[in-house]
């Protein structure tokens, strides 16, 4: 009888000590991949900024300073983005712009102050805050949001 109970707690014993090693070896990957950047190299060249009109989009600004490119650059680098979220709006795109091959499509929210970018052929999507919203909008379109 002192044998079962002796090996009985040995048994419990083990099961407890793999289960917490194994409990590390989960939590070790975890760590890895959130130190991985999770923004893609955005190309710090001019780009053109077209607005949507009744027959289409017409080009409306040509961005080509570069401290206002640099800005859009880091708003767009720095923003916290909802990946892997399809996004339906019921209007097409207010304003449409490009950096690289990245094409971005942009709405004025209905208050009129904030905007929301999607990633077109991504699923990525951002309400920016209101301060980046100011900033992107006014380099954008060379007016006041």
């Amino acid at each position: 009888m002192k044998r079962i109970v002796t090996f009985t707690l040995f048994t419990v014993f083990y099961f407890a000590l793999v289960g917490c090693n194994q409990e590390e070896a989960i939590k070790a990957p975890k760590e890895i991949k959130a130190e991985t950047p999770q923004t893609e190299h955005i190309e710090k060249k001019p780009f053109g900024v077209q607005k949507r009109q009744r027959e289409g989009y017409k080009s409306i600004k040509e961005v080509v300073k570069s401290d206002e490119i640099e800005s859009v650059v880091e708003i767009i680098e720095n923003a916290e983005w909802e990946e892997k979220i399809k996004v339906d709006m019921v209007l097409p795109p207010e304003y449409r712009f490009s950096l690289g091959s990245i094409n971005y499509a942009i709405w004025v929210t209905p208050n009129g102050d904030r905007l929301e970018i999607i990633v077109e052929g991504q699923a990525k999507y951002i309400k920016l805050p209101i301060k980046d919203s100011e900033i992107l909008y006014t380099i954008i379109t060379g007016k006041e949001l």
